[in-house]
């Protein structure tokens, strides 16, 4: 039928959905709130004689934080107890992209919340005993857990349903119009899915947040501050180039995660063609999961992307050739850096160093 997937679950605790799972609808209304918050701490740095919570909303490594705090002689603690805390470290890039991005965009769409039992009891022909979607219901991605079965979870809180959706619904059956006459909200619909895992974790202390830092009369820091400070020294060039390519074709995870995380923490203005072209070589630099770095990578590239679309050419598994190609229309000054670059991955492909050079015309 043609209403599959119009109508989503919510469990009733945040974090304990399955895959595919419908979460909560971030509302619209608490993007202004957060943007006044963005606002007033922007600028913030981190100050000697306090106590920092790297929070789960920040992407900064906490050994990078310790390396921080000792090089600079700072006077700073860590701790998660409100009661000791001066100041909360957060990330910009990651909230916005994480539970604004389709607000942002404004394709937010307004939702209805439904309570279980009355879905249950009006439309129960269209549900199985086994309280999975089906008919106009029905997601076929949408199971209950183990876990969920074992304890007797078997009810979701209620069910969802977008306004568009629930009017093609009324269209075909008037009954589905009872559904109006409950709540709405417009906002994004958090979905548990692959690469969306730790926005879904760390949505209920996203929450509660605004009150923490207002009753506790907190600070905030955001990443970006932080890596400005300790970032300013640290650009990749060819040399270093090589080296991260080395690193990151190699078969050993661990020499991924030190180039992933030099590449994600460096000056990426004087480091920008080198990083550009790693990240369209290696997808897994592309991707989410569980690479808390990724939100710094993806920053700068959405600055970059707009009218000269790199982050399409960068998100589209773009082949290396048209990239260059678009990088070097783009950026003329980058020409000679892109053979160099080229020459480097051409003799990884063919297993040899027989390219010494490649040179620009």
């Amino acid at each position: 039928m043609k209403y599959s997937k119009s109508i989503h679950l919510v469990r009733k605790k945040l974090t304990s959905a399955n895959w595919n799972q419908v979460i909560d609808i971030v509302s619209k209304d608490l993007y202004p709130k957060y943007e006044t918050l963005y606002q007033k701490y922007k600028d913030n740095k981190l100050k000697s004689n306090t106590t920092v919570y790297l929070t789960p909303l920040s992407s900064f490594p906490s050994y990078k934080l310790k390396n921080y705090i000792e090089e600079n002689k700072l006077n700073i603690e860590t701790a998660r107890k409100t009661e000791k805390l001066d100041t909360l470290i957060i990330n910009d890039a990651f909230i916005k992209e994480a539970y604004f991005s389709e607000i942002l965009k404004e394709k937010a769409e307004k939702y209805y919340t439904i309570p279980y039992n009355i879905i249950a009891e009006n439309f129960s022909s269209f549900i199985d005993k086994n309280n999975e979607y089906d008919n106009i219901l029905k997601t076929p991605s949408y199971h209950l857990s183990k876990k969920d079965k074992k304890e007797g979870n078997l009810k979701p809180s209620s069910f969802i349903m977008s306004e568009k959706n629930l009017s093609d619904a009324i269209k075909s059956d008037k009954a589905f119009s009872i559904l109006l006459n409950y709540p709405t909200i417009t906002g994004e619909l958090l979905t548990k899915s692959h690469g969306n895992k730790s926005a879904c974790d760390h949505l209920e202390f996203f929450y509660k947040m605004f009150d923490l830092i207002e009753k506790n009369n907190l600070d905030v820091v955001f990443d970006d501050n932080i890596n400005s400070e300790t970032n300013k020294d640290t650009v990749v060039d060819l040399e270093m180039f090589q080296t991260l390519y080395g690193m990151l074709a190699s078969t050993d995870k661990s020499n991924w995660s030190i180039a992933r995380e030099i590449i994600a923490n460096c000056d990426f203005e004087s480091s920008k063609p080198y990083v550009l072209f790693l990240v369209n070589v290696f997808n897994f630099l592309k991707n989410k999961g569980d690479n808390k770095n990724y939100h710094l990578i993806y920053k700068h590239l959405k600055v970059l992307g707009g009218k000269n679309k790199i982050t399409y050419l960068l998100y589209k598994d773009a082949q290396y050739e048209g990239f260059i190609q678009q990088i070097i229309n783009m950026f003329p000054q980058y020409k000679q850096i892109m053979c160099d670059c080229l020459t480097t991955h051409l003799n990884h492909l063919f297993k040899t160093s027989i390219i010494k050079a490649i040179h620009s015309l």
